[in-house]
């Protein structure tokens, strides 16, 4: 049982080596890509200087992202999006789930300030602020990166990977633990040999007699011989003179 866990951990453990191995590279191949699809100078559908106003079409998106650079702490959104009705789209205020991104080169800094979700058609976008604004459809970047193979290659990996590694870890953890676990054990001497006593079998440890003997070991006791003689009786040499 120990050996058969002892290989399969080895098994699991190598190939959990092999699978993060390959999503580390993966990912290395795909960061480029990860950065120019979220960049907003490089991926954008409007940018739009302070005060402007732009006439933009939305073909079918799940999200749309309007993000300002930051430059303070300050993340009003200070912009205003009509449909073709001539109806404000208020949208929503980001969250957790949309974060702070970075410029190619890492040293710009872009804020999300609003979120449109479900978009589709023509708008009218307006920027009241005094920084640059840009709007990004995050379902476009999202399925520009799917189109990258690396992308598949990093997932597979890595979710593949952790779960067999734990499963390696816990099977050279069980083999860790049997190797501490000792059997029942007799001590026996016998004929000056040690010898372990298992509930299955005995082992002989020791083959050689000890080098230090114990008491009375190896000595003759002698029994006295006592003679026996016997006893002559004369007593018929008195019948036979009489």
């Amino acid at each position: 049982m120990s050996e058969g866990r002892r290989r399969w951990a080895r098994i699991f453990t190598a190939s959990s080596t092999l699978l993060l191995l390959l999503a580390i590279f993966a990912f290395l191949q795909m960061t480029g890509d990860l950065e120019d699809s979220y960049d907003p100078e490089e991926n954008n559908i409007a940018r739009l200087e302070p005060g402007e106003q732009k006439a933009i079409e939305l073909k079918t998106s799940a999200l749309v992202t309007a993000l300002r650079e930051s430059i303070d702490d300050s993340n009003d959104a200070e912009l205003r999006l009509y449909d073709e009705e001539g109806s404000e789209v208020s949208g929503k205020s980001p969250n957790w789930r949309h974060p702070t991104r970075f410029s190619g080169d890492g040293e710009r800094e872009y804020v999300p300030v609003r979120v449109f979700e479900e978009v589709n058609g023509e708008y009218t976008l307006h920027n009241d602020g005094e920084s640059t604004l840009w709007l990004v459809d995050d379902e476009e970047a999202a399925n520009m990166m799917l189109s990258n193979g690396w992308t598949y290659a990093f997932f597979f990996g890595c979710c593949l990977g952790a779960p067999v590694g734990f499963i390696g870890l816990v099977l050279a953890v069980m083999v860790w633990t049997d190797k501490r676990k000792k059997p029942d054990q007799f001590l026996v001497i016998d004929d000056g040999r040690v010898i372990i006593s298992e509930p299955e079998d005995i082992v002989e440890i020791n083959g050689q007699e000890a080098s230090v003997p114990g008491p009375f070991v190896d000595v003759q006791i002698e029994n006295p011989k006592v003679e026996l003689t016997e006893e002559v009786d004369e007593s018929w040499k008195g019948w036979d003179d009489g």
